[in-house]
């Protein structure tokens, strides 16, 4: 069966898919124009880890598209040297945009973080969830407290609505 999803994400819980999902479309807020703004970048590398390209030439072909195969700054080796510098962008250039789409993008890089099978990925996405939550001064979830939270029992606790 074909599906759009990276087989790392179909082996995930419903809950984590359903984080993944919900950063997948982006923001009705960003604005279209600058190209290559960070949350723009974030939203295409987020795409392209959990997704699957309809035709791979797209994937980085210019600023703007809609999947890219690395997080902000590193698109066309802007940074030198291996790794993620997490001094390339500011989480206050996301600070305009409505917090519900904020909140699904840093929960969305905390899943990948804690679950993607690649090092590398996992590594980028830490970074980006880490200042994420920091840029909202939170204290980021370890792996632990984001699986207790996506397996609560919500009719137990009786919060099905949240």
């Amino acid at each position: 069966m074909t599906s759009i999803l990276r087989p790392w994400v179909r082996k995930l819980g419903l809950r984590e898919q359903g984080t993944l999902m919900t950063a997948y479309r982006g923001g009705d807020d960003v604005p279209k124009l600058p190209l290559d703004s960070a949350p723009r970048q974030l939203t295409a590398y987020l795409r392209w880890v959990i997704g699957v390209p309809f035709d791979k030439r797209e994937v980085d072909s210019e600023p703007g598209c809609f999947m890219q195969s690395l997080p902000p700054m590193m698109w066309r080796n802007q940074l030198t040297g291996p790794g993620y510098s997490s001094a390339a962008w500011k989480a206050s250039e996301l600070g305009h945009l409505p917090l519900h789409f904020y909140a699904h993008l840093m929960h969305a890089y905390e899943v990948v973080a804690y679950r993607h099978p690649d090092i590398d990925i996992s590594n980028r996405a830490c970074t980006i969830y880490d200042k994420l939550a920091w840029g909202l001064h939170l204290k980021p979830e370890d792996k632990d407290e984001m699986e207790e939270r996506l397996n609560e029992d919500r009719i137990a606790k009786g919060e099905i609505v949240s």
